[in-house]
């Protein structure tokens, strides 16, 4: 069967998801919009049944599931990457294999906004967040506003990523710069480059579930090593952006943060090496540094309530019938 050219192409990552990935693609092939779409699943060489799952779903939506297993294992962000130069729709989400879609009209919403709005180069939504580790849940973006740009985004990455949707062609990504390798992953620098080519549109309906697993890279690195990878990112794009004056602010505020935050995590001789060498790239005085500005505070007991009660509220899930493929 011969595909139609997508509207939309949607790229999945995977590695040894199987108890999840079949959730994440129904919200996709669900999706209720009069254009086509593609599902482009990356599997990374996963040794779970996670190929077998998604070509169950292939065979049963040929016309939308396209389904591509690397040769080797290339790691997070090796597979963005190589899933990029599937991509051929005038728009671009991501989905990622432990994340899920929940409501049905999300492509229409955000596709019919976008085409109405060519200054727009990025649409994203609110999600609920799930810590599956203790089964609470939030709602992300409490108090956005519907419209913003890149010097918002400079100070502070709002954007979940399984939230987005880009004006795909406003950014050369089979031609990204070499530095984005080179990261953990892609997100934020994405979002900061399509954003450096119109506004962003933020729905305030939640859309999505972002699932914090447990085991997963942000919930058991510790706290260290992950403001060690948002410091990497800003740093790079601060030397991208370079001559944007508002944008290069923004970027410095949020250095700043990230490296006053590295403070409390406890300092050794080669974190101190470490952070004052990146406050010197970023042009920020070793004594502009407040080591007790972020601080780590309990939580409040209305946080607690919040948390406790959060768990007893069942999480949004596609309308679809569960299908076992038999392999």
């Amino acid at each position: 069967m011969e595909r139609e050219v997508p509207k939309v192409s949607v790229l999945m990552i995977a590695y040894n998801k199987e108890q999840y990935i079949g959730e994440a693609i129904a919200g996709v092939v669900h999706q209720r919009c009069d254009f086509p779409i593609e599902l482009i699943v990356m599997d990374d060489c996963s040794t779970d049944r996670t190929a077998d799952i998604v070509k169950g779903w292939q065979a049963r939506y040929p016309e939308i599931v396209n389904y591509h297993r690397n040769e080797r294992n290339l790691g997070l962000q090796g597979n963005y990457l190589a899933g990029f130069k599937h991509c051929q729709g005038e728009y671009l989400a991501i989905c990622d294999a432990d994340d899920y879609w929940f409501y049905k009209k999300k492509l229409a919403k955000m596709v019919g906004y976008m085409d109405e709005h060519p200054e727009c180069a990025i649409s994203f939504h609110r999600v609920v967040n799930f810590y599956e580790a203790t089964g609470e849940k939030s709602f992300s973006n409490g108090g956005m506003k519907t419209l913003s740009g890149i010097e918002e985004l400079s100070r502070s990455n709002y954007i979940t990523n399984l939230s987005v949707l880009y004006r795909r062609n406003l950014v050369d990504i089979m031609n990204l710069p070499d530095w984005i390798k080179d990261d953990r992953s892609p997100d934020y620098a994405l979002h900061m480059l399509y954003a450096a080519k119109g506004n962003i549109r933020f729905f305030a309906r939640p859309m999505g579930v972002y699932r914090k697993a447990a085991g997963s890279a942000w919930s058991t690195n510790e706290r260290y090593g992950q403001l060690k990878m948002s410091l990497s990112v800003r740093l790079r794009l601060l030397e991208e952006f370079m001559g944007n004056g508002t944008v290069e602010t923004g970027l410095r505020d949020s250095i700043k943060r990230i490296l006053e935050a590295m403070l409390q995590c406890g300092i050794n001789e080669d974190r101190r090496l470490e952070i004052e060498k990146a406050a010197k790239l970023a042009s920020i005085r070793r004594e502009e540094l407040r080591a007790t500005s972020q601080a780590v505070k309990g939580r409040g007991l209305v946080s607690k309530v919040r948390g406790v009660v959060s768990k007893l509220v069942p999480l949004p899930k596609p309308q679809w019938r569960h299908i076992v493929f038999k392999t």
